[in-house]
């Protein structure tokens, strides 16, 4: 009786001391604390997450808007996911008067959009399917952020 005992206390270890293990095994990263671990001053709001193949490279990416300071940040996460994906931030102050400025920083919010060459200035060759990312702040016009492929980089256009 005493050797069943020990054998099941020892069982009991063995589970218990297994499962903990496993609950201390770090975790996949998120999107935001990539996100935040590369640009961690700017507070980025968890609710703007959009996601979509913004690179037009065939792998779903990953946006926040925030503030940094007086400006409304937008950043751009490269996917696959891993703690050291790419990433691109654009900035944008308030001044009505600037046309690469919102009106109103506080008000800005971000969400996707269809891209099409008829209306991204200067884009050639869309894939039908390309996603972008729309700044608005209902005060001023819209800023449309997209991927261009010749340059390789985020740029924007406003209309």
């Amino acid at each position: 009786m005493k050797l069943f005992s020990i054998l099941i206390a020892a069982l009991f270890l063995t589970i218990s001391c297994g499962s903990r293990v496993q609950k201390d095994q770090p975790s996949s990263p998120t999107a935001l604390s990539v996100l935040t671990q590369q640009e961690p001053e700017v507070n980025w709001d968890p609710h703007t997450l959009l996601k979509a193949d913004f690179d037009l490279d065939g792998m779903e990416d990953y946006s926040f808007g925030g503030k940094k300071g007086a400006q409304y940040a937008v950043g751009i996460l490269k996917g696959p996911l891993n703690v050291q994906s790419k990433h691109w931030t654009l900035e944008f102050s308030e001044d009505a008067g600037d046309q690469g400025s919102l009106c109103s920083v506080s008000e800005a919010r971000i969400s996707l959009e269809m891209l099409d060459d008829e209306l991204v200035q200067g884009a050639h060759g869309l894939p039908e399917i390309g996603k972008g990312i729309n700044v608005s702040d209902d005060k001023c016009d819209s800023f449309h952020i997209y991927w261009d492929q010749k340059e390789k980089r985020f740029t924007w256009w406003r209309h």
